[in-house]
């Protein structure tokens, strides 16, 4: 080694690749050769301004801050724990929130869930605000062989009912009274009183789904499940029943009265079930009971992601007594002295990160459950190949004291010597982190809480740069110094210790069998074209949002059997959407009632929508008190008031709101439609189901027709959420191309590292899609982190190989491969290790959020080893003209 490769270490080119334009310009100025030659010059000046720009960022920049931080280590170590502490205190001081819940954030401020869910509340409040809460009580006979709908089992279904609507909740101080369902409930107490209405009247029996009462209709479709009828549609049998109950609360007391209220169910629920005497056994399902089970699930998966933590930090420890065998640097006692700065890295990122991003007013949420483990991997990325740069390079004898990194005087080699490292693998590492640049401006992002995690990632990824160069460094500095400068011996014979030896003597073979044999450069080709095939087209086509609750539950955990009977019975039988029509026709006009039919038509054509006998609508039985047919041209709306009077259909009241002019003319200011279908299983086929009710709602916009569901908000998520695994991480690799296009200064290796990064992503996503994995909040976050964390896999080869022709410019492809993998191989192997090891005990969790997370990390992290082979290769194949220490094509000697 000689000055001029300390010099290319910090971005000067050799002196042979310098290219200097020349002043002499044809005396034809206006001849085409001309024009030529003078573009070719104003872009030889381009490149050479890029070259001392870059010169400027990573030569004297690095070199300084090596000087700056060398000659006292200790004041830089303590400022960082200053810095930690004061990030300790301000979250201390100022408590971070926990949003815990998907009630908003997670979707656009357009999104049409928003105005849906704003049409439901404003329907059943009369415009006050209010926030919906829902709960469900399954029925099911002891005796398998008995049905729901009628009998003994039928008398303590509505018996039970009765009595759990008229508990007591708690005793009021203010108003001195018992409180119960009823004060909470309002104008949806009665959900299921026509159920019972009906049964009462149905001397001989009830039809399935519409029971006829003389002249009345009335739909029980959405009560019964697991039917069997007769030809004729007469119910014999129903093995499940249903019975739901809604209602909106302003404040924090009603939501907790309804909360308590659900306690109560609850117990009584249970108590009832474990006495063998009763013929039904019943299930609630409600929002404080899945809440409790998906903090009991979060729970026992926090205790293997805790176990791979700790995994990971004990194969940290393995990695640096491998590096000190490798080297013949470390005693024990400096080992052990280097892991614990090394895992104090990530810790102190991660709090002086959170310090901030609580600063700015976020939350704790779903999303940034994973962050903490961004801080570990890409921690361990940071301080292994810190760790390894600084023992390898120590390696090497050197020929002048210059090539220590500016060394100014002996007195200060000592602990200058080592920070050469800054020169050789700062570049590379500023790379791999610049996606922290990308994260942080998509804090700006569309969607609220996605654009928060956004913003933390980055702050995450900058920080552990950060407190790698002002602690880590200045701390291996002090554990392990730098070895004491000496001359060059005579003789040019190195000495070598055994195990580096054998390493030099493997990856001799290696880079060799690489430059010369085709079939591995074949097998690399190939490999990128599967991965382009398989994973990313056959993949990434089939990407989507989906969520089965059940993912986040305890297998053990009796909350399973509620999330089955809504996804595995009530939604393929008998799923309803609640269209609001804010806006309704004139009934009596037939232009206006025309486009009405049309819109309806056009949702029974809807796939899986149940017969329009099965909607729930006032004009079906307002119809059959008139008459008169739902598909003649108008309605005689003059006999409404004698309609919505009726003893039977008064209790439209609460479907449909109108008022009287003169008494007499009715004028209908909103109503509800309730329209069904079946074969809705999933989340997914929810949000699709959706999507084409909007479609068909948005062509008529003069009824002001919103659809919607209880699920209709998280429906949005899912939607939105595949979006967000895209344009972030394209955003992030963008901004890394740009970043190394500069720093690495070629930008054919910097292409080719997009690119492979690119694939990187893209097959991870895609191989995992393959397995079944979906898109939701949950794991959505953890695919931004792995786009945060992809540049790692390939950057450094690409960085290394390039920088080898900077070294020695007459360089062969196997030198600059030998070089490239002397630097890289063990610390990028290495990390990969520490990777896998966080979330490997997840793998047996039993949670399945965090299983396809474990899952996903490692078929990541396989394809990231795979790739950088392929990076490699690709790098041989490259002509060196386009590898070179130009931009653009480096000429050749």
């Amino acid at each position: 080694m000689c000055q001029c490769a300390t010099e290319a270490e910090l971005g000067k080119p050799p002196p042979s690749y310098s290219l200097i334009p020349s002043n002499k310009t044809p005396s034809h100025c206006h001849s085409t050769n001309s024009i030529i030659i003078r573009l070719t010059v104003l872009l030889e000046n381009v490149k050479m301004l890029g070259k001392a720009v870059k010169e400027m960022i990573l030569g004297p920049s690095l070199g300084h801050l090596g000087s700056m931080i060398g000659s006292r280590p200790w004041l830089w170590i303590i400022v960082s724990f200053l810095v930690g502490l004061a990030s300790i205190s301000s979250i201390i001081l100022n408590p971070p929130k926990l949003e815990m819940g998907f009630d908003s954030g997670y979707t656009t401020l357009d999104a049409p869930s928003i105005m849906e869910m704003r049409a439901q509340r404003d329907f059943f409040t009369d415009g006050r605000e209010g926030n919906p809460w829902y709960s469900a009580l399954f029925a099911e006979p002891r005796d398998k062989t008995k049905s729901m709908h009628a009998g003994k089992e039928y008398s303590e279904m509505k018996r039970f009912y009765r009595y759990i609507k008229n508990i007591t909740i708690r005793h009021d101080e203010i108003l001195d009274k018992n409180l119960s369902y009823y004060d909470l409930c309002g104008s949806t107490c009665d959900l299921n009183e026509l159920l019972f209405t009906t049964e009462s009247m149905s001397f001989f029996g009830m039809s399935y789904p519409v029971t006829s009462i003389f002249a009345y209709q009335s739909n029980i479709g959405k009560h019964f499940y697991e039917v069997k009828t007769k030809e004729d549609g007469d119910l014999l049998s129903a093995k499940k029943a249903m019975l739901v109950f809604m209602a909106f609360y302003q404040t924090k007391e009603v939501k907790s009265d309804l909360s308590l209220y659900e306690m109560r169910v609850q117990h009584i629920v249970d108590r009832h079930n474990a006495n063998k005497n009763h013929s039904v056994i019943f299930t609630f399902h409600g929002e404080r009971g899945m809440a409790g089970a998906v903090e009991s699930g979060m729970k026992h998966a926090f205790k293997y992601l805790g176990a791979g933590v700790g995994l990971s930090i004990v194969v940290l420890f393995g990695i640096l007594l491998f590096f000190s065998r490798l080297f013949s640097q470390f005693t024990f006692c400096r080992i052990v002295l280097l892991w614990i700065t090394a895992i104090l890295v990530p810790m102190l990122s991660l709090i002086t990160a959170f310090a901030i991003y609580n600063f700015f007013g976020y939350a704790i949420t779903p999303l940034t459950i994973f962050t903490p483990f961004l801080a570990l991997i890409h921690g361990y990325y940071t301080v292994i190949m810190l760790t390894h740069t600084w023992l390898s390079d120590s390696e090497l004898r050197r020929d002048s004291r210059d090539e220590h990194l500016l060394e100014v005087d002996n007195s200060k080699k000592s602990f200058q010597g080592g920070f050469q490292v800054f020169a050789t693998c700062m570049p590379s590492l500023i790379v791999t982190s610049s996606p922290a640049l990308a994260f942080i401006i998509c804090s700006v992002y569309s969607i609220a809480k996605y654009a928060a995690v956004s913003f933390l990632i980055g702050l995450i990824m900058a920080f552990t740069i950060v407190f790698s160069v002002f602690f880590f460094s200045p701390a291996i500095l002090i554990i392990c110094p730098a070895k004491d400068f000496s001359p060059l011996p005579t003789s040019e014979k190195k000495v070598i210790q055994p195990t580096l030896k054998r390493v030099e003597s493997m990856r001799n073979c290696y880079c060799k069998h690489v430059d010369k044999t085709k079939w591995i450069k074949a097998v690399a080709v190939i490999v990128v074209l599967l991965l382009l095939i398989v994973p990313i087209y056959m993949g990434c086509t089939r990407v989507e949002g989906n969520l089965d609750y059940r993912q986040l539950l305890k297998p053990d955990s009796p909350r399973n059997y509620g999330v089955h009977m809504m996804s595995d019975i009530v939604w393929p039988t008998w799923f309803s959407i609640m269209v609001f029509v804010n806006k309704p026709p004139n009934f009596a006009d037939p232009r206006e009632y025309g486009r009405f039919k049309d819109m309806l038509a056009e949702i029974d054509a809807i796939e899986n929508k149940l017969p329009n006998s099965t909607d729930m609508v006032w004009i079906n039985d307002f119809c059959r008190h008139t008459h008169s047919k739902p598909t003649d041209d108008t309605l005689d709306m003059t006999k409404f008031k004698s309609f919505i009077e009726d003893a039977i259909y008064k209790s439209w009241r609460d479907g449909v709101k109108f008022r009287f002019i003169n008494d007499t003319t009715p004028v209908i200011t909103s109503m509800l439609h309730i329209v069904s279908f079946e074969g809705t299983k999933t989340l997914a086929d929810k949000a699709r189901l959706f999507e084409k009710c909007r479609a068909v709602t948005n062509k008529y916009p003069e009824f002001k027709t919103t659809p919607f569901d209880t699920e209709i908000g998280f429906a949005d998520i899912i939607l939105q959420v595949p979006l967000v695994v895209a344009v972030i991480p394209l955003v992030a690799t963008t901004v890394m191309f740009i970043v190394s296009a500069i720093i690495i200064g070629n930008l054919s290796v910097a292409l080719l590292n997009f690119i492979i990064v690119c694939i990187l992503y893209s097959s991870s996503l895609g191989a995992v899609t393959l397995f079944g994995v979906t898109i939701n909040p949950f794991n959505a976050a953890f695919f931004l982190i792995i786009a945060a964390l992809s540049p790692s896999f390939t950057t450094h080869f690409c960085y290394y190989y390039q920088q080898a022709m900077r070294i020695n410019s007459r360089a062969k492809r196997v030198e600059r491969m030998n070089e490239m993998l002397r630097k890289c191989f063990f610390p990028c192997i290495s990390s990969v290790l520490c990777s896998i090891a966080v979330f490997l005990p997840a793998l047996f969790c039993s949670i399945n959020i965090f299983e396809t997370v474990a899952f996903t990390n490692i078929v990541f992290c396989c394809l990231g080893i795979i790739l950088a082979f392929s990076v490699q290769v690709f790098l041989n194949m490259l002509p060196d003209m386009f590898t070179g220490t130009h931009w653009f094509c480096s000429p050749q000697s």
